[in-house]
Formats: C-alpha cells, sequence, structure tokens
C-alpha cells in the first residue's frame, strides 16, 4: 500500500484552488500554458513557515504566479485562499503573498488515525515518477576486512534503499565483488606464503603481499582442513581460497551490520561472459573509439597531463608514452579528456570493465543507477557520465553519491584527551567494521554513520556512542521508543486496558487533544511521510536522525506535561486519557517506522533504564 503524504495532500489542494480560480478568471494574464507548469503538484512548494504562530503550513505560490499573471502576489494570495476553503483548515494571506494553513483539531485528529491505522506501513508514499533503481554500495575487494569507511558506505546505501523502497520505487541492492585483476594474484600469493609458514617452511612474503592476520587465520584454516596436500596447488586455487574465505567473511560482517543485498555480482563473470570485449566492440562499431598515441586533447595541448583517479584500485590509465593505445571519446559527452580503455599492450584499462558492468545494469532493464564511493573517486563520475550516455542513456539517470572519511575518537584513560584511534587491534591496519560493532554495537554505529551528511567527514566519538545517557541521541531515541512501549504495557494494570480503536474526537466533532504538547507531538507524527519521501528526493538518510531525534524530544516534552496514566493522571478526564494513549501508541509506531528505515532496533525495553524515568 502506498499513501499520500500530508504535503503532497496541501499541494493538490492549492492546484485545485488554482484550476478554480484559473477558471473564474481570476488570475490575470496568466495562460493555460503556464498553469500547466503547476500541473504536477510536486512543484507547488508546502513548507513550515518561520514562525509557529503563522500557522502549521504555507505555500509561496502566489509569488510564483505574479510574474506570469501580471498581478499582485498578495492580491493572487487572497484570490487562491477565497478557493482554498476546508473544514479541515483555515487560511490566511500574509505579506508579501504567503498564504498559511492552520490544520484542525479534527483534521489532525484523523491524520493520527491513520497512523494507527497504516501501522508498518505508516509513511509509506507515492513517488511522482517511480523508477526502477539498482543502488550499489560497498563493492570492496574480497581481500581483507571491510573497514569502517565500508561501514559508511553499507550503513547509508541499506538505509537509502529502504527509504526509496518506502518512497514507492522498486530499489535492487548490488555488491560488485571486484574478483578479477593483479589484486587476486597478490591475495593468492599472499595464502599461498602464510600456508607453507603454517606448515613449518621458511619462507617470507613478497613485499606486495597483504600481511593482515586475517590472511594468517584463513592459512590456519587451511591447514586444519588439508594438512599439506596444497603444497603443490598453482596460484589460481589459493587465489579462488582466499577470495572465498574473505568474501563469506565480509558477508557474515555485513549481515551483522543490517546490510543485506539482492545480488552479489563478480567482475569475473564479465569477462567470462565476454562482455567487457563485446562492450569494446560496440563502442568501436559506433565510432566511440579511436587510436592514437595521444587524446585529442593533449595533442592539442588543451589537457597536459591525464587523471589517473580512477574506481576501486590503486593502479592507473596510463599508457607508455609514445605507444599507440584505444581512446574512449569521453569528452564528447561532457568529460575533461577522452580516455584510454584498451592500452598498446592489449589489456583494457579499469574503466573498461565497469563500463560494461554498467552496461549490463541498463540491459537488467533498471531505469537508475545510484553508487555510493569514497569522495576520492570524484574523477570517476564524469567519464562514466559519459559513457552512460554513450550507451544511449541519459546522464542523469546515473548518480554516484560521494562520501567523506570517518575518523574515530576515544578518551585515553591515561591522559583523558579524546585521541584518534587509527588502528585495529585485531588486524593492525585500518580499523575494521567488526571492530567497531564490537566497541559501540551496530545501533550506535549505524545512527553515528548516518546521522551526517555524506559531504561532511564523520569525527565519531566512541565514548559518546557507547554512553547510556540523554547526550546520547541514539539511545535517547530508543529510550523514547521504549517508554512509549513501558505506557502501554503499563496502562491496563492501571485500569486503562488498550482499547480495539481509540477516539480523538468528542462527541460534539472536537478534539480530546488540545494541549500545545499534544498538537506539536502531532504535527510532528504527520510530518514523518514528508520527511521520508524528501530523505528519498534527496538522498539523505540523516534527515531521518534528525526527525526521529525531534520526534523523541517532542514525546519528552508531551510526556512531562501530560499525564497519562493514574494515579497523576486521575483527574483527568477519561476521553483524554484515552486519546492521549493513542497518541503514545501512534509515537511508538513513527519511531519504529522511522528507526527500522534507518536499520536501528527500535528497542521496546531499555537494559538500564532510570527507575524515575518510568511512567508512573
Amino acid at each position: 500500500m502506498t499513501f499520500q503524504s500530508l504535503q503532497q495532500l496541501l499541494a493538490s489542494r492549492v492546484w485545485t484552488a488554482l484550476a478554480t480560480a484559473f477558471a473564474k478568471e481570476h488570475l490575470g494574464q496568466l495562460t493555460a500554458e503556464q498553469l500547466d507548469e503547476f500541473a504536477n503538484v510536486s512543484k507547488i512548494v508546502i513548507q513550515k513557515p518561520k514562525q509557529a504562530d503563522l500557522g502549521d503550513y504555507a505555500t509561496p505560490v502566489a509569488m510564483a504566479l505574479a510574474k506570469p499573471s501580471r498581478s499582485n502576489p498578495l492580491a493572487i494570495a487572497q484570490t487562491i485562499a477565497s478557493e482554498l476553503q476546508s473544514p479541515d483548515y483555515t487560511v490566511e494571506v500574509a505579506k508579501p503573498g504567503f498564504i498559511n494553513i492552520r490544520l484542525s483539531g479534527a483534521f489532525l485528529a484523523a491524520q493520527l488515525e491513520q497512523v494507527l491505522v497504516q501501522g508498518d506501513d505508516y509513511g509509506r508514499t507515492r513517488a511522482d515518477t517511480p523508477e526502477k533503481i539498482l543502488l550499489e554500495y560497498v563493492s570492496a575487494n574480497p581481500t581483507g576486512p571491510l573497514h569502517v569507511g565500508h561501514g559508511r558506505w553499507a550503513s547509508l546505501g541499506s538505509s537509502l534503499a529502504n527509504i526509496l523502497g518506502f518512497a514507492g520505487h522498486k530499489v535492487d541492492r548490488e555488491f560488485y565483488i571486484n574478483d578479477a585483476g593483479n589484486q587476486m594474484q597478490i591475495l593468492g600469493e599472499s595464502l599461498r606464503v602464510r600456508y607453507l609458514q603454517a606448515l613449518g617452511e621458511v619462507i617470507e612474503l613478497p613485499a606486495n603481499a597483504y600481511r593482515g592476520k586475517d590472511i594468517q587465520e584463513i592459512a590456519a584454516e587451511l591447514v586444519a582442513e588439508v594438512g599439506e596436500s596444497k603444497r603443490d596447488a598453482d596460484m589460481v586455487w589459493f587465489s579462488r581460497y582466499a577470495e572465498n574465505k574473505e568474501l563469506a567473511r565480509q558477508k557474515a560482517v555485513l549481515a551483522q551490520f543490517r546490510t543485506e543485498f539482492d545480488q552479489w555480482y563478480s567482475e569475473r563473470s564479465l569477462h567470462a561472459a565476454d562482455a567487457v570485449e563485446e562492450t569494446f566492440k560496440d563502442f568501436d562499431a559506433r565510432g566511440m573509439l579511436y587510436r592514437a598515441t595521444k587524446s585529442r586533447q593533449e595533442e592539442s595541448g588543451e589537457i597536459t597531463h591525464r587523471s589517473t583517479k580512477v574506481r576501486k584500485t590503486p593502479e592507473n590509465d596510463e599508457n607508455p608514452e609514445g605507444a599507440e593505445a584505444v581512446y574512449f571519446r569521453s569528452a564528447d559527452f561532457g568529460d575533461e579528456n577522452d580516455r584510454v580503455i584498451r592500452k598498446a599492450t592489449g589489456q583494457f584499462t579499469y574503466i573498461t570493465p565497469d563500463i560494461a558492468y554498467h552496461r549490463d545494469k541498463y540491459n537488467r532493464g533498471y531505469d537508475r543507477l545510484i553508487n555510493i564511493l569514497g569522495a576520492d573517486h570524484h574523477g570517476y563520475v564524469p567519464r562514466m557520465r559519459a559513457a552512460i550516455q554513450a550507451l544511449g542513456h541519459p546522464g542523469d539517470s546515473f548518480e554516484v553519491l560521494l562520501g567523506q572519511m570517518v575518523r574515530l575518537f576515544k578518551t585515553n584513560p591515561e591522559t583523558g584527551e579524546k585521541e584518534e584511534m587509527r588502528m585495529s587491534k585485531r588486524t593492525g591496519d585500518l580499523v575494521s567494521i567488526g571492530d567497531l560493532i564490537e566497541e559501540v554495537g551496530v545501533d550506535a554505529a549505524r545512527w553515528f554513520l548516518l546521522s551526517q551528511s555524506l559531504n561532511s567527514t564523520i569525527n565519531f566519538d566512541l565514548d559518546l556512542a557507547k554512553s547510556e545517557k540523554f547526550d546520547n541521541p541514539v539511545f535517547y531515541v530508543q529510550y523514547n521508543h521504549a517508554r512509549c512501549c513501558s505506557i502501554l504495557r503499563k496502562a491496563p494494570e492501571r485500569g486503562m486496558p488498550l482499547p480495539e480503536q481509540y477516539t480523538f474526537l468528542k462527541p460534539d466533532g472536537s478534539s480530546w487533544l488540545v494541549e500545545p504538547a499534544e498538537r506539536t507531538l502531532i504535527l510532528r507524527l504527520i510530518a514523518a511521510p514528508d520527511e521520508i519521501r524528501f530523505a528519498a528526493i534527496d538522498r539523505t538518510p540523516q534527515r531521518l536522525t534528525q526527525y526521529a531525534y525531534e520526534l523523541a524530544s517532542d514525546m519528552s516534552q508531551f510526556y512531562e506535561n501530560c499525564p497519562t496514566l493514574p494515579p497523576l493522571a486521575d483527574k483527568v478526564e477519561l476521553g483524554i486519557r484515552y486519546a492521549r494513549l493513542g497518541l503514545v501508541d501512534a509515537t511508538r509506531q513513527v519511531l519504529a517506522n522511522v528507526l527500522t528505515l534507518l536499520g536501528i532496533e527500535p528497542k521496546t525495553r531499555m537494559e538500564r533504564i532510570v527507575a524515575s524515568e518510568e511512567p508512573t
């Protein structure tokens, strides 16, 4: 099921008012063609006023119409407002042309009922243009443990997939296994040497070998499984064995981190299916390639160097000086320079399999491709977007979300100072996702990795993430969800059995819930579908961490000011008490829905709960 959000509903009503006013010829010189630009209600802005006393929502649409209608925006606002009248809200006009909307108590009650009726589906909306999306994230080499940076992509990707699905899109999640190339040979050699060392042979690791303890652990597992029988196995065998073990470990830690994938796509399968060669031939047949010793831009002096940033590999696309290579005309599609896709040696550069991979994605029927990568891949975006266009797809159907690094800080017990945590206790290398989970748990790790914009470096305070105090935001949010659950558990014990259906309106049609803290909480709850919708549109899961925190804060204020259960509520009318109990249940539901989208457990009990904070 999908539902219309509150802002979508108000926008549709504003559109109806516009169309009615136009039919009455009350919109000046506005033409039908100009009016049609607003037919898509997503173009009608609905926003919250800067001052709460002005209303619950507002639209500046009259100011957008002033120029095409050649009318005063205030007059247009008055015209639209006259057509916007409804028992669901009151409408006021403010300079220079805002239309302010204040929702009625009865309307708020009806919206609150929908929270409980829709339950786990509350917040699920219709997309203006539903798309079939392939979201690719993490996509690490299967050569070692996943580090904290991968954890950021894992939490972001899995949450964004949930959010996009809730906002009306069909989303598949994919992990691209980088199991081709020189790094796999190095992995195999690293395991072979460690295996022989585990058998007692004196042998040195190559200088470029992988040196993490994970390789030693895999070597020990190999010895336990096969003894000495693989002394003479070839490098391919060792590579495959190590890859399978490393990939299994990556899958296990990602599952523990609540990050699942619909497909695990092997780069090696591209080569096995000749997809890379086919893509090369396709580009060549359509005149997208040329053979030269330098790119057209280098030859003309426009560019004197080649960018060496490529995707997911430390190697670059450079071609030996003076040798003739095959170039892709990527500059024709917005890239700064044409790119080598086949070296003079006959080897494909690393961008070529990527082009083949994305060609395969589109061939699988996806409308939009979204990749999540580290900020050091910024040079990758224009060349791949050029390739997407060369394949015949719109450039804007390909998105790359680039994220900054994660820095971990922890208090040194000896000095009392915060210090950056750089090394893993287990591997002696970068801190892994497994290390982070062990240190702070999955919920806190996901919250803190999701709580900031991708454009910001995360300074992750490990001490704060472990804290069981209200200054820890994820603890505070989970605590307020548990508080709602506690109130609902205690209600029958206090003489208030839970009803099959809550009543939020009095017999005369007015609302039981009129206190400021009640209204604030209701308005926050019914904003959830729009918060989720905009988090999907803007690709900003951090919006939901902020929303969850604000909702928890509103719940806390409601709890302090509006007693629900006896004995504190003994003097409160029974109808109000039950309406408040329904409001608590709705708050529990929305907090649970939002936390679930973020991959964070909505706890029903807290292990260490402050006794004085239990409902009394």
